[in-house]
């Protein structure tokens, strides 16, 4: 209570007021509401995937047989696969799933029931897919090493293995980029020995193909001096007989200017040979053209020409002296041989190096006679068959990360 002026005043100050307020609220025992506790948050499982694995691949996926070079080593299978029924074969190359289905690659799928599916029936780019899986399953321990290395070391064993493929596709069809990179992007995943494997190409926004060519033009232009800053490559493959033309800037050559023989390659050539030797007597047995690329590849040269054994039933007869006849009518029967090899013996003529490579030139025979008729009064010095021309478009290409 305070007297002011005579006047008596009741004062009660807002602290006090505050206090009697929360005292009402609290209640007469002054009890406190209890606190909420604090919730913690969930834990989620993780998700542990397999490190992934990176891998270079080089493909050359031809008309008639499909070369790859998976880091650093080569491999080769024929351009032909099956989709089987039934389980797959065991301990064998080129076998997989992919998409719901069962495949094998190259020769192997010969000895099963179904359809073969061959990379010249315009399937060369369509199963893109195929070839690059196939070249994955046919190396002979790439894949195995992984599925071993996840079993041994690797908690995560039952996860898929990944793969990220740094890839360089070696193609005439450069200008179907496009189509290309959809198929190639749609492969994701595939099964090999029972294991998953996921897979992705990581340089598709890249220029990841290059001429078909371009490792025999990078091994030709580490051969030339510098001062020689063009040159062809001759490439006689299984479905095409090419000729390009390189020039080099400061480091890597480029194609500027091509002639395509389509329809010229080997498929021809021993299709071609084949009749010239059927119209010898064979005995009343008939000729395979499975065998005839057998005797080129087996051909070996000697002191007074050729031994190409051809297998008849239990004997070799030598098909040497039909072959220059086949040869003859390969280019006698389509006028695109004819002028692409012109236009080989004139570069030549002008003083340019032509280079020879491709599956037909690693026929001792068959180079042979290619190079006579292209180099006929023309000096030879400017003319080489590459050594190793059967695979050198796809290891030569080693050459462009050095």
């Amino acid at each position: 209570m305070t007297i002011t002026n005579g006047h008596t005043k009741t004062e009660q100050t807002l602290p006090e007021l505050t206090m009697i307020e929360n005292t009402e609220q609290l209640g007469s025992d002054h009890e406190q509401q209890p606190v909420p506790k604090r919730t913690s948050k969930l834990k989620t499982s993780k998700i542990t995937q397999n490190a992934i694995t990176y891998v270079d691949v080089v493909l050359d996926a031809g008309s008639h047989s499909n070369k790859s070079m998976i880091d650093g080593y080569e491999n080769a299978f024929s351009s032909v696969f099956k989709e089987i029924k039934g389980d797959l074969p065991s301990g064998m190359a080129g076998c997989f799933s992919y998409k719901n289905k069962n495949y094998i690659v190259g020769e192997l799928a010969d000895g099963f029931p179904g359809d073969l599916i061959y990379a010249y029936e315009d399937n060369k780019i369509k199963c893109l897919d195929i070839w690059l899986i196939g070249a994955l399953t046919s190396d002979c321990d790439f894949l195995d090493h992984l599925i071993a290395d996840k079993k041994s070391k690797n908690k995560y064993k039952q996860m898929p293995i990944r793969l990220s493929v740094n890839l360089k596709l070696l193609s005439l069809s450069s200008s179907k980029k496009g189509d290309i990179s959809k198929i190639l992007s749609n492969l994701k995943s595939f099964m090999y020995r029972g294991k998953e494997f996921e897979l992705s190409i990581n340089n598709l926004d890249d220029e990841f193909i290059y001429s078909e060519g371009y490792g025999a033009a990078l091994s030709a232009k580490k051969a030339l001096p510098d001062s020689n800053r063009e040159f062809y490559i001759l490439d006689l493959g299984g479905g095409t007989l090419t000729l390009t033309q390189y020039r080099s800037g400061r480091e890597l050559p480029k194609a500027v200017n091509r002639f395509i023989a389509t329809g010229g390659g080997m498929q021809i050539v021993a299709e071609q040979i084949y009749k010239a030797v059927s119209k010898s007597d064979m005995g009343g047995q008939e000729i395979r053209l499975s065998g005839i690329f057998a005797a080129l590849k087996a051909c070996r040269r000697k002191d007074d020409g050729y031994r190409t054994p051809y297998c008849l039933g239990r004997k070799n007869i030598d098909i040497s002296e039909q072959i220059p006849d086949g040869l003859q009518s390969w280019i006698d029967d389509n006028p695109t041989i004819k002028k692409v090899l012109t236009e080989a013996r004139e570069c030549l003529n002008s003083g340019f190096n032509v280079f020879a490579t491709g599956g037909g030139f690693a026929s001792a025979i068959v180079a042979d006679w290619i190079s006579a008729y292209i180099t006929e009064d023309i000096d030879t010095e400017g003319f080489e068959v590459l050594d190793n021309s059967a695979n050198i478009n796809v290891t030569g290409m080693q050459l462009l990360d050095k």
